[in-house]
């Protein structure tokens, strides 16, 4: 019987593993941190494990993508701007 680990590395994962992932990576993230857990952590987070800004926004009840974006965006600015 192979790994699942190996079987995944050459697969793409379905949305339901990337909801999965994105809801252990929460827990964990919860209880290693005593900072808040605001909508932009939260962005930044469930984008980080493959889900796009329709679906965070859907996720935390925001009105569109638009809301979520603005998020990911500047994180993603920050991140360029550090590479330099």
């Amino acid at each position: 019987m192979t790994d699942m680990k190996e079987q995944k590395q050459g697969e793409k994962l379905s949305s339901t593993d990337r909801r999965l992932d994105a809801l252990l990576r929460f827990l964990i993230e919860m209880k290693r941190s005593d900072e808040p857990f605001t909508d932009k952590r939260a962005a930044i987070l469930l984008n980080s494990v493959g889900l796009g800004a329709t679906d965070i926004a859907r996720i935390l009840g925001k009105k569109s993508a638009t809301d979520i974006s603005q998020y990911l965006y500047t994180n993603k600015k920050i991140k360029k701007n550090k590479r330099k």
